[in-house]
């Protein structure tokens, strides 16, 4: 399933300004915050990231669960998923990604297409009826790629038509499920932890523990991937110097530590 991919001021999200959902024939708008690593630490790493999921995950993720369900992964959006999960959000993380929202209060309801003049023609949305604001496909689109640029998580898309694919991939996912289940490993664990220790313990790193409390989740995630930018340069450099490594090999922007992410 193709979507559109939406592009955002990375500058913005950079230094943590909030970024506003506000589509035209859509009731309200929907201002999306930047939690720090200090917020995640203090709600609760596992608490946190289990919502977050909810708005980053995808139907390839949910395709056993969904399979078992008698649903076809191939054949619902995202936004489908998202209306079948959005009553395990956690209040107290959303008040970390969003300004005076409260999932509590979102009913699903059916409305009439805008560009359809059949009556039948309707599509499903989230609406609050007291703050008036909707979440349709459009508005999740914006909100579920802004997060997952925020955090650097994409999931993977696995789509076919094909039966023994289907059969394939169901089967390599009730083996996982069942070897996670055997060894007793939680099925969506996030451990950011052994991503800030490599981190603090790094000698190019910035940061001590406690400014990273008021580090935004971005600036974070950049600060990870320029450090292995950075060591990956530095191999490249130091190999070419000594002979090691056959130069004409290695693209030139693998040099560059300072290239686009």
């Amino acid at each position: 399933m193709s979507k559109r991919t939406i592009k955002f001021d990375m500058l913005k999200m950079y230094f943590g300004d909030p970024y506003v959902v506000d589509l035209p024939n859509v009731a309200g708008s929907i201002t999306i915050l930047q939690p720090t690593i200090g917020d995640i630490v203090r709600i609760g790493e596992t608490k946190f990231y289990n919502t977050l999921n909810i708005f980053t995950t995808n139907t390839t993720a949910y395709r056993l669960p969904l399979w078992k369900m008698g649903i076809d992964w191939n054949t619902i959006s995202d936004f489908d998923l998202f209306c079948m999960l959005y009553q395990g959000i956690d209040n107290d993380v959303i008040q970390l990604l969003f300004k005076d929202l409260d999932f509590s209060k979102f009913q699903l309801m059916s409305k009439q297409k805008l560009d359809s003049d059949n009556p039948e023609d309707v599509e499903v949305v989230l609406y609050d009826a007291d703050a008036k604001i909707e979440i349709n496909q459009d508005v999740y689109e914006h909100i579920a790629q802004y997060l997952r640029e925020m955090f650097k998580t994409f999931p993977e898309n696995e789509f076919t038509k094909d039966k023994m694919l289907k059969k394939w991939w169901i089967d390599k996912d009730q083996r996982e499920a069942a070897r996670k289940e055997k060894k007793n490993e939680d099925e969506n664990k996030t451990s950011i932890l052994s991503i800030i220790s490599a981190c603090v313990n790094h000698p190019g790193f910035k940061y001590n523990v406690q400014q990273l409390r008021d580090i935004g989740v971005c600036q974070f995630y950049d600060s990870v991937q320029r450090l292995q930018i950075y060591e990956n340069a530095t191999a490249c450099m130091g190999g070419m110097y000594s002979g090691m490594v056959d130069s004409s090999k290695i693209k030139p922007e693998q040099y560059n530590f300072m290239r686009s992410i």
